[in-house]
């Protein structure tokens, strides 16, 4: 058993790593400190890192043997500190809803579902007994006087184990009702983040959950803490759709409709530092390679999209429980990408990836022809977990007259200059690409003929230096589209 003492009086303990005989190499190049994740629940297999998990939890009734402590006596010890109710029924006490909203904040959170398994068949707690569906939980949390008051608080074993023990000798801090019972939230939360797969972390620069001592100066799971559950269980949407997540067009996260002149973001709650309140959730990443994120939105008419990708994660100074710290940035974890997708999911508008990891990506005036649903896709490059913001703006796409090369709103004799200026050159932008194939040729001509004398919004006459039919000027015009320019030729450029 692995103990520490608090330097605010308190400690947490670290999960039990010598008696599992697992404690993992800390890996500082992650900020957060991994073990291993489950791979196997009452549920079944869970895949692999970024892969979501199911975990079933369960209070031990009292007398229950927990190894090395003897009997559990959590109830009867929750209950002298808060009441009881409702008979064997726990979900009626009123200390039970404390255990469900630090399970229930974890599951917010990311990839993770936590669900109570109401029965527990009272096998001892702390061996290899896996979680039965009806029978027993993944995680079973007992209780029992570890060391007294101001001391251990908990500790808890790891994947694919668990278990938890509440120290019941620790009364005056349990028992202290500020903010919501917070220094018993706090203990459970971070006990539940070693019971999945976290290790301790230290930082001197931020407060995080996952640090050896007791901190009430927030609540719940801060950025990095966030970073690595979703690290090992991709982040909350990965849940989404029956458990397929978002990793393609069709299972697309809807942002719904964007309105010209209106933006729409996801991730943002991951854009102020470390800090995170206890009611943000919008938390996005990308887990590794494999991972993919589709999201979709709606213009009501033809529009110009801007994107802009955000690497977020902030920047830190951390270390292993005990070891050196150095400064961490985790907004750059991993070169993020960013493409844009036409109505039917596959025809690609535009992409980026010209930046470094921890540079955003972006995209301005992508052109989206009509109304109807589009598509956004953000993928990564390595095998590291990356928290992100996406931003998406519209504004109503600039109207264009085909054949006005130059931009004034009226085909006329300036436009066929335009184009007879540019005529055989190729490229992407070209003024007088009526066509846009990247060639200025006869084909862009041809449009010029077919709209000559058009204007926006309303029928103009052109305004052609001889006022002839148009027929018999774009005669004129091709017959001396190859005749040098004469040097006092007046053009408008």
């Amino acid at each position: 058993m692995h103990h520490l003492q608090s330097q605010r009086t308190q400690s947490l303990v670290v999960a039990i790593a010598a008696i599992l005989g697992a404690f993992a190499s800390p890996d500082g190049a992650s900020a957060y400190v991994p073990d291993d994740r489950w791979s196997t629940t009452a549920s079944g297999s869970t895949g692999t890192n970024g892969d979501i998990a199911t975990i079933t939890w369960s209070l031990v009734a009292d007398g229950t043997s927990i190894v090395s402590e003897g009997p559990s006596n959590l109830v009867s010890y929750m209950d002298g500190l808060f009441g009881s109710s409702g008979g064997s029924n726990l979900t009626t006490r009123p200390w039970f809803s404390l255990f469900q909203e630090s399970f229930d904040r974890w599951t917010e959170l990311g990839g993770i579902k936590f669900v109570y398994e109401p029965n527990d068949n009272g096998v001892q707690m702390g061996g290899n007994t896996a979680g039965v569906l009806g029978v027993r939980g993944d995680i079973r949390i007992g209780g029992a006087n570890i060391d007294g008051p101001n001391g251990t608080l908990a500790y808890t074993y790891l994947p694919n184990n668990g278990d938890m023990v509440v120290d019941t000798g620790e009364t005056n801090f349990y028992n202290n009702s500020a903010n919501n019972y917070l220094q018993l939230r706090n203990t459970i939360t971070h006990e539940l983040g070693h019971a999945f797969g976290l290790l301790h972390i230290e930082s001197s620069s931020d407060h995080l959950l996952m640090e050896p001592y007791i901190d009430t100066t927030f609540d719940g799971p801060q950025l990095d803490d966030i970073r690595g559950l979703h690290g090992l269980y991709g982040d909350a949407l990965e849940k989404t759709n029956n458990g397929a997540g978002n990793d393609s067009y069709s299972l697309a996260t809807s942002l719904g409709a964007i309105a010209a002149g209106a933006s729409k973001a996801i991730g943002t709650s991951a854009a102020s530092g470390q800090a995170v309140g206890p009611d943000e959730t919008d938390f996005v990443s990308i887990a590794n390679s494999n991972d993919f994120d589709f999201f979709s939105f709606t213009v009501n008419s033809a529009s110009l999209l801007n994107v802009t990708l955000t690497p977020l994660g902030g920047v830190f100074t951390q270390g292993a429980e005990g070891g050196a710290q150095s400064t961490f940035d985790a907004n750059a974890r991993n070169d993020l990408s960013l493409a844009i997708y036409g109505t039917n999911g596959t025809t690609l508008l535009g992409t980026a990836n010209n930046t470094a990891a921890g540079f955003a990506e972006s995209l301005a005036g992508i052109s989206l022809p009509a109304a109807g649903q589009y598509y956004v896709r953000v993928a990564g490059s390595t095998a590291n977990v990356q928290l992100y913001e996406l931003q998406l703006s519209v504004a109503n796409a600039i109207v264009t007259q085909p054949g006005d090369f130059d931009g004034d709103g009226v085909v006329d004799g300036d436009d066929f200059l335009v184009w007879q200026r540019a005529f055989g050159t190729s490229g992407t932008g070209l003024a007088a690409d009526g066509n846009s194939d990247g060639q200025v040729d006869a084909l862009d001509l041809a449009i010029f003929k077919q709209h000559f004398g058009e204007s926006l919004g309303s029928v103009v006459a052109a305004t052609m230096a001889v006022p002839e039919p148009a027929a018999a000027t774009l005669l004129l015009f091709a017959a001396t589209m190859f005749v040098p320019r004469k040097a006092k030729r007046l053009v408008r450029e």
